[in-house]
């Protein structure tokens, strides 16, 4: 499905929609079909959702995306609650932090700067209640610790314009 053809049934947004729309990733946002392919529901399904306006979607069609995201079923299913509780996200950020800290052990990087680029990307996502494919949120924390590496001030300036990116 083209850009076009997703921008042509904008009118039929349901808040079941906007919540998927918010899992997607920028790719899926142009091509939406390859979501269903991602979270493993059928295209028939995913069409009836996406062209069609439906308003709701099975639980155990909600419980199969929710796996496939990590997002709270009853967030996606019925719009309750957020879409991720503090906890997981905190689980997610520990794991990151640990994976980053063997990165560290192996190699020649230095964690306080790492930290700090990790932290600025959770802080933002987490003010602005973003979600970022884990591919990209690693490119953009590698880019911020290049650049604390060149400028270890650079930290405040690195934030505004992420705010600015809003």
């Amino acid at each position: 499905m083209s850009s076009e053809l997703t921008e042509n049934n904008m009118e039929l947004d349901t808040p079941l929609k906007k919540r998927l729309y918010q899992l997607m990733t920028e790719d899926e946002k142009q091509y939406p079909f390859s979501f269903a392919n991602r979270v493993d529901i059928s295209k028939s399904t995913f069409h009836s959702i996406w062209t069609k306006g439906s308003t709701s979607i099975h639980k155990g069609t909600a419980k199969k995306i929710a796996d496939a995201t990590g997002v709270n079923v009853d967030w996606l299913h019925k719009g309750i609650g957020e879409p991720y509780s503090v906890a997981e996200q905190q689980v997610s950020t520990e794991k990151e932090r640990e994976q980053i800290k063997e990165t560290a052990d192996a190699g020649n990087i230095d964690m306080a700067i790492m930290i700090e680029a990790l932290t600025i990307v959770d802080n933002y996502l987490t003010n602005y209640d973003k979600r970022m494919d884990s591919d990209k949120k690693a490119e953009l924390v590698v880019s911020i610790y290049d650049l604390l590496c060149k400028s270890p001030e650079a930290g405040s300036t690195i934030t505004a314009m992420l705010k600015l990116a809003v």
